[in-house]
């Protein structure tokens, strides 16, 4: 069975679009008006037994960006990311989806001073 990365990708997409406030960008443009969630990286492990299905335990990092004064617009869409996807079932179309789990989230400002940045962690394994 191929690896469901590009299908996790595309579930996670989805889902964000339906329940997050703001526009899901898988790579967005430098000009885009904020804010918005950005599809930032994933890192995968092989976890497979010995024997059985094969298993990869996936890092997915998202990332808020707002020009709102202060972390509270951050925050709110943090929080949305948060809902849309932790411990909640996601369908794929190849593979599937054991556990997916928020990691780590975090606000702060930006280093130009005036932009703020969310950043999200989520753990994914994932089988095929």
């Amino acid at each position: 069975m191929p690896d469901p990365s590009l299908a996790l990708q595309e579930a996670i997409f989805a889902r964000l679009k339906d329940e997050v406030s703001c526009p899901i960008y898988d790579g967005a443009d430098i000009n885009a008006p904020m804010p918005y969630v950005s599809i930032d990286r994933e890192i995968s492990t092989n976890s497979s037994p010995v024997s059985g299905r094969k298993r990869e335990t996936r890092l997915f990092y998202l990332s808020v960006w707002s020009d709102a004064v202060g972390q509270a617009e951050v925050k709110r869409i943090n929080g949305e990311v948060i809902a849309a996807l932790d411990e909640r079932r996601l369908p794929l179309e190849v593979g599937r989806v054991v556990s997916i789990r928020l990691e780590q989230s975090d606000a702060q400002r930006d280093a130009d001073g005036i932009t703020y940045q969310g950043a999200l962690t989520f753990r994914v394994i994932t089988t095929h």
